[in-house]
């Protein structure tokens, strides 16, 4: 059963993450449409966008766990160009309980390196090293991020053949604006959406699309590579059980949303340019003496979109990098 939660929770949250990832036209002819107009358009629109540069923001507060060493404020910031699913570089910098660990990751060419200057006093290298190809055999399943273009005609399909969308859970508020932001330090004039996500009440198309995703087979190879047979019967057959679903069920009664809220500001050619996203949730569990409470607030900005042609990994002198692949 902790196989389907977690199946479930992690599909529902990465789900979030999909949102833009002689006529009028740009903000004119924005403002002369509904929202739900402008946010179908910045799905379709998003299907295309290849490559960006990126800066994110977020900060973590967590009560509940300090007897598992999670106790106060966390911040992640991430910065970088994505190419595509196999080709990125993300710099990283997490601060918590007093301590910052920095580092960068570059992958290209199939091939990774990770940049943590912290690990040279810990391990005596600064870099870690990795052939993409050798780990993903090895841990068989793939290591990269699934390709953008494959999620969207999953995606598809799925609203195709059920009766269901991954957007159900999106619950846009009519009224939108047009503002100044800043975003790269470049003031823009974008058009501001607001939706809250109803991630609880939308757990029947969340199993919908898990089960869908069982018996396509590019879903199947994007997102259960590493799963055998026997894994996918398993979980296939505790999804149709109705005493596995009333225990998922009790579990979602245990989680109490706050709030889970997002922003998106949309440029003149419907692209996503920047997101707020605020969650904030409580986890009560008497039997277990859990009472966690988790906000999560950040943001997260798009540009140079469609302008990162390559991604160069650096020379690096072979005696500060670890081969992750001769530890496997």
């Amino acid at each position: 059963m902790k196989k389907v939660l977690s199946l479930l929770m992690i599909f529902a949250l990465v789900l979030t993450a999909f949102v833009g990832c002689g006529e009028k036209v740009g903000l004119e002819a924005q403002e002369e449409m509904t929202s739900q107009e402008v946010f179908d358009k910045v799905q379709e629109v998003s299907a295309d966008m290849t490559n960006t540069s990126f800066f994110a923001d977020f900060d973590l507060e967590m009560t509940g766990l300090e007897e598992m060493g999670l106790a106060g404020p966390m911040g992640l910031t991430l910065s970088g160009d994505i190419k595509d699913a196999e080709n990125m570089m993300i710099n990283m910098e997490v601060e918590a309980q007093g301590m910052t660990i920095a580092g960068d990751i570059y992958m290209a060419e199939k091939k990774m390196l990770i940049h943590v200057p912290m690990l040279q006093g810990i391990m005596g290298y600064a870099y870690v090293s990795a052939d993409m190809d050798t780990i993903a055999e090895q841990a068989g399943t793939p290591v990269t991020q699934p390709d953008p273009e494959k999620i969207n005609a999953i995606m598809k399909r799925f609203e195709e053949t059920t009766e269901y969308s991954i957007y159900d859970m999106y619950q846009l508020n009519e009224e939108k604006s047009v503002e100044e932001i800043v975003v790269n330090e470049e003031t823009i004039e974008a058009t501001k959406l607001t939706a809250n996500i109803d991630l609880l009440g939308s757990k029947d198309m969340i199993i919908a699309l898990v089960q869908f995703m069982m018996t396509d087979e590019e879903a199947k190879e994007v997102f259960f590579a590493g799963m055998t047979d026997e894994d996918m019967a398993m979980v296939q057959a505790q999804l149709e059980d109705e005493a596995a679903m009333a225990e998922l069920d009790a579990a979602l009664e245990m989680i109490t949303v706050n709030e889970f809220s997002t922003v998106m500001y949309i440029n003149a050619d419907y692209q996503t340019i920047k997101t707020e996203l605020v969650m904030d949730f409580l986890v009560t569990d008497p039997e277990a003496g859990m009472d966690m409470n988790v906000k999560l607030t950040g943001f997260m900005d798009y540009f140079n979109i469609g302008g990162v042609e390559s991604i160069t990994i650096p020379e690096v002198d072979p005696s500060q990098v670890m081969d992750l692949n001769d530890m496997m």
